[in-house]
């Protein structure tokens, strides 16, 4: 009896210190795995935004005459007027819309076209007199049928629209837009982009500097060798989160009726943007630019979207417009373990602690004035919880990065 005692109080003891052996190691395990699953997480969704970022502004960097709000038509819409009541699509390389709260994750489009013939803009040599109007253009070159074209007519507080170039008129610069059917990449297309009464406004300005522009983006209906689907669309992307995933809505791309949405990657709960600008105005966002000089190449400042859209309002307005000024954009996302951790006492009652409110997600930019350039700004990832607290039970990891617009540094006014 009394071996057999032994032998059970030896066993129990060999039992405690497996089980405590295996709590330290599950631990480790769960951390490790938690933190791996952030970090491709969040890989993954700087380096799909990056590649696109990389691309905007392309086919219509004649920055001096961007800026304006895009109004279009797609008859692969359910609801072909676009966009939706409260979205604005601005021709511009990129447009950041800042979240309402500090919990809330900003917004980010990207807009950029295809063709490799032309970046800048063709002026109009004729004046439309009403919206069905043919478009007569000073320099036809680059111009085929499918092509997707912006229109804009500076200083007029007319919006940009779009058409879908189908033929030539009777000269070589009349350009033609109705809903004749046309040959492009050797099947016969339907005009998709060209509304049945026009484009509800004329473009004018002939002869003044405020003529209308003509941005070429790009045809629509471009094929690979031996293939039937289009390649190399004009791009307009929208980014934002949704459930806890980074989204992308594409505008030029319709399934069933509605503009395509991809969930690029899971559990990234936050996203903040600035612009960067290249406008001689230093204020300590950057502070390796001891001389800010404007139009060096060289960021000067950050500035989220509230400021960047006060420039553009100011009146009188700047020397340049703020779009000119614009050469690069900051990013940061947020990304978390897919599942929630135990406190590390083991105990379901005590208060998580995988991540402690002093190791609180942070990134370096500094969308305010005057902020020291080595403070860190709080990612609030409060609201991707049930409770307020409960965002500690999880591991983050932040990822950012600064995207120089080539495209727009390359710019051809």
């Amino acid at each position: 009896m009394v071996e057999l005692l032994v032998a059970m109080l030896i066993g129990l003891i060999g039992m405690i210190i497996i089980f405590q052996v295996f709590q330290v190691s599950e631990g480790i395990k769960r951390s490790t795995t938690s933190g791996g699953d952030a970090q491709q997480n969040g890989v993954i969704a700087l380096y799909t935004i990056e590649r696109d970022f990389k691309n905007a502004g392309m086919g219509f960097n004649d920055t001096g005459f961007v800026g304006c709000n895009i109004v279009g038509y797609d008859n692969q819409r359910a609801t072909p007027n676009f966009p939706a009541a409260g979205v604005t699509m601005k021709l511009a390389p990129v447009f950041i819309t800042s979240g309402a709260a500090t919990t809330a994750p900003d917004q980010i489009s990207v807009l950029y076209g295809s063709q490799s013939q032309a970046a800048g803009s063709v002026s109009l040599s004729g004046n439309m007199a009403v919206p069905t109007d043919d478009l007569f253009v000073s320099n036809p070159f680059g111009y085929n049928p499918g092509d997707l074209l912006f229109l804009v007519e500076p200083n007029s507080g007319k919006n940009c629209s779009i058409m879908e170039f189908n033929r030539i008129g009777a000269s070589s610069n009349q350009l033609k837009h109705d809903n004749t059917a046309y040959l492009s990449g050797g099947f016969t297309r339907t005009p998709r982009f060209n509304p049945p009464g026009g484009l509800g406004v004329f473009y004018a300005g002939v002869g003044t500097l405020n003529v209308s522009r003509v941005f070429n983006l790009g045809n629509l209906y471009t094929l690979p060798p031996g293939g039937t689907a289009p390649i190399y669309l004009p791009v307009y992307n929208f980014y934002a989160l949704a459930n806890g995933s980074l989204t992308v809505t594409s505008q030029f791309v319709i399934s069933n009726g509605q503009p395509a949405v991809t969930s690029i990657a899971d559990n990234i709960v936050h996203m903040r943007a600035l612009y960067g600008l290249d406008d001689g105005i230093n204020d300590a966002t950057v502070p390796y630019n001891v001389t800010p000089t404007a139009g060096d190449g060289i960021v000067d400042r950050y500035v989220d979207a509230a400021t960047f859209n006060a420039l553009l309002a100011a009146v009188p307005p700047p020397v340049l417009t703020p779009w000119a000024r614009l050469i690069a954009v900051r990013i940061a996302v947020v990304s978390r373990s897919a599942l929630p951790e135990k406190a590390s006492s083991g105990l379901a009652t005590d208060p998580c602690d995988a991540t402690p409110a002093t190791a609180e997600p942070q990134w370096t930019g500094t969308p305010w004035a005057g902020a020291p350039f080595n403070y860190k700004t709080r990612l609030d990832v409060s609201a991707s919880v049930a409770a307020p607290d409960d965002w500690k039970c999880y591991r983050y990891r932040v990822f950012e990065t600064t995207i120089p617009l080539r495209n727009w540094i390359w710019k051809s006014s």
